[in-house]
């Protein structure tokens, strides 16, 4: 049989035996699963699942519609046709093992294999007003510019709220600031440096979805008044 379409086919005839000099026909069916070529290459040290996100995930049996496929593991659900997302924000443990199976035309269940998968915190943003950081910029820009978070080379487009952080002006103590712009109080000492004085913000907090806390690394601005 040829085989030009993926997924469970199914063949019938009939076969005719001569008994004593007489036909007799004997009725046969039977099904077979074509599967597309395929390879697997597994990178062994990146089967990792960050906390925070929902991991895309793409699981399928060779040649089983996906329909058949049952998944299982924590805070793994179904979003399509062999497209999964696990959510392991819960997760305390430090690996979740994934299990795959196939639902037969009895309806049993037959295992297909299972993989282990470690759970890691999304790694820390780096601290920047409007992408500028440790480097010269007028006081204007320093006042006016909102605290920001950025994941530097994540795999995933993650948005980040600075909630706090704390500033650090030449000549005075260090101030706590909630939300992610300047206060009126701080923004009257930047008023008062002298040229070429270097503000510290540090201390950021942030946080993203999912009750996601990332921490985040601090920078400094020297003022160009």
């Amino acid at each position: 049989f040829p085989a030009r379409a993926v997924g469970e086919k199914t063949w019938a005839g009939i076969i005719k035996l001569v008994t004593n000099g007489e036909i007799k026909e004997y009725p046969v069916e039977a099904a077979y699963n074509v599967a597309p070529p395929s390879v697997v290459i597994s990178p062994t040290k990146m089967n990792v699942l960050y906390r925070g996100v929902d991991n895309p995930l793409d699981i399928g049996v060779p040649g089983v519609d996906p329909s058949k496929v049952k998944v299982s593991g924590p805070g793994v659900r179904s979003v399509g046709k062999g497209q999964y997302i696990a959510d392991v924000s819960g997760v305390t443990q430090k690996t979740i093992t994934i299990s795959v199976s196939v639902i037969d035309d009895e309806g049993k269940s037959k295992p297909m294999g299972k993989k282990e998968f470690r759970i890691k915190r999304v790694p820390d943003a780096t601290g920047s007003q409007r992408g500028q950081k440790n480097t010269l910029r007028s006081a204007g820009f320093i006042k006016s510019s909102p605290i920001q978070a950025d994941l530097n080379d994540f795999p995933f487009d993650l948005k980040l709220e600075v909630v706090s952080f704390e500033i650090v002006v030449p000549g005075f103590p260090p101030k706590k600031v909630r939300g992610n712009k300047l206060s009126s109080d701080v923004k009257q000492l930047i008023d008062k440096v002298k040229n070429g004085s270097t503000i510290v913000f540090r201390d950021i907090k942030a946080k993203g979805p999912k009750g996601l806390r990332v921490d985040v690394a601090g920078f400094s601005i020297d003022v160009n008044v």
